[in-house]
């Protein structure tokens, strides 16, 4: 009996139409997917996970464990469209503690052959020590489009600072402001806010830095609108929604008008509030004006009481202890400032930190009390937007050797045990040379008794 072999050219044949397939499948991925993945929040028994896709599509993620043939689970599908930007945000119900997970996105029935991971925290309460952490913090982002820049001037550089996060292998990223940087074709509609978004997402790279590390933002004026607007600017409600749908975890608090909302990691809290949704723009009727609001002062009031974090660290998209009264620093509202600091000493809210963004320098401001502990802000300087090169406030809390004038990032790094538990804070340059540091222990945040 003859075996008929294939031909040559069969064989060259189906290996073309073989080589076809994989390339039409890839490039259908790689062209509709816009933006992401991006690990948009991680706590113990759940995930979120952000893409953004360039059509309407129908999109859901499959996950697994790691090391586990078993445990496969694929989210409900989400179709995204155009009224939000392409967005969608899934949660993975099906997380434990203490694993490894994988995960891949699907697109109109296409899965892609990227398949990035995460580990979930590790569940420590009466059980062992708070575990050790890193935490990246991020200034100012200012992603260049040609059409929209001035002549002759560079307003954006160095996107090469978030492969350099990536290899410091922080547990978690935060961008403390001006996360966009809206030009003036932005600020009349909504789909303006989405084009700018989607382009300043779209130059972070590599893409395991937004899709294998929790990724938190908060927003600062440049998200916002047009110079100085607050409560007042007629498209606040769609500036909300878009800042929202490319940061989801930033509406969590429902019954609020403002984007102010809580994470915990280890032994560690962030308070993240909202300068810029309540603000008001002037003063009004000789009394002072108002960043933060009643309704959000009071929510974080009752959140640091309920808190019993080590540290209890605020990210504020403005400087919150600078006593220069400029609109852009949390001294413009005068009494609420007063107000949440008499708060914190009648309280005895130990172990407060506070990062402020939104501003292009960087300092370490310190109020010292006579019969309290010190408070420390940390205010972050541009990362990839163009910084100030000379001092323009008279900050007279500033700890000298702290004043920074060029683009920079931050690694935190708490550790430690008991009282000897530390904030460590180590400011770099996008060379990845380290500019300043210092070390705060936690016994140092409380009241000596």
């Amino acid at each position: 009996m003859k075996i008929r072999l294939p031909t040559y050219n069969r064989i060259l044949s189906k290996l073309f139409l073989f080589c076809f397939i994989i390339f039409i499948n890839i490039n259908l991925y790689s062209n509709v997917l816009r933006n992401g993945p991006m690990l948009s929040d991680l706590n113990f028994r759940e995930a979120q996970i952000w893409v953004q896709t360039e059509k309407s599509s129908k999109v859901r993620i499959h996950y697994f464990e790691i090391g586990s043939s078993k445990n496969k689970y694929k989210t409900p599908i989400i179709g995204t469209e155009e009224a939000k930007a392409c967005t969608a945000n899934f949660i993975l119900t099906k997380i434990e503690p203490n694993k490894i997970y994988g995960y891949q996105v699907e697109i109109d029935g296409v899965l892609c052959e990227d398949i990035h991971s995460f580990k979930s925290p590790y569940y420590f309460h009466k059980k062992a020590p708070p575990p050790d952490l890193s935490i990246a913090l991020l200034g100012s982002h200012y992603a260049i489009e040609d059409s929209f820049e001035p002549p002759y001037v560079r307003l954006g550089s160095s996107y090469g600072v978030f492969k350099k996060i990536h290899q410091l292998k922080p547990d978690l990223v935060i961008w403390a402001g001006n996360t966009a940087h809206l030009r003036k074709s932005d600020e009349s509609c909504l789909n303006g806010y989405y084009k700018r978004y989607s382009h300043a997402r779209s130059v972070i790279k590599p893409k395991a830095f937004l899709a294998e590390i929790p990724n938190l933002g908060i927003w600062s004026s440049k998200d916002y609108g047009p110079e100085n607007s607050g409560n007042e600017m007629s498209l606040k409600n769609e500036a909300q929604e878009a800042f929202s749908l490319f940061w989801p975890k930033a509406n969590l608090v429902k019954h609020q008008n403002a984007l102010c909302y809580s994470h915990k990691y280890s032994d560690v809290e962030l308070f993240f509030i909202d300068v810029q949704s309540q603000r008001d723009s002037f003063q009004k009727n000789q009394s002072f004006p108002n960043i933060l609001g009643e309704e959000q002062i009071n929510w974080l009031k009752n959140a640091l009481i309920n808190s019993d974090a080590t540290f209890k660290i605020i990210v504020s998209g403005a400087p919150i202890l600078n006593p220069e009264k400029s609109p852009k620093n949390f001294a413009f509202a005068q009494e609420e400032k007063e107000e949440l600091l008499d708060f914190f000493k009648l309280y005895d809210i130990k172990g407060l930190f506070f990062v402020s963004g939104g501003s292009y320098k960087g300092e370490l401001t310190r109020i010292v009390h006579s019969s309290y502990y010190s408070f420390y802000d940390l205010t972050i300087g541009p990362s990839t937007a163009v910084p100030i090169n000379q001092e323009t406030e008279l900050n007279y809390f500033r700890i000298p050797g702290t004043n920074t004038f060029e683009q920079q990032f931050t690694i935190l790094k708490v550790a430690g045990e008991g009282n000897q538990r530390s904030i460590e804070i180590n400011v770099y340059s996008i060379a990845g040379l380290k500019l300043w540091s210092r070390s705060i222990k936690a016994k140092e945040l409380s009241i000596i008794e």
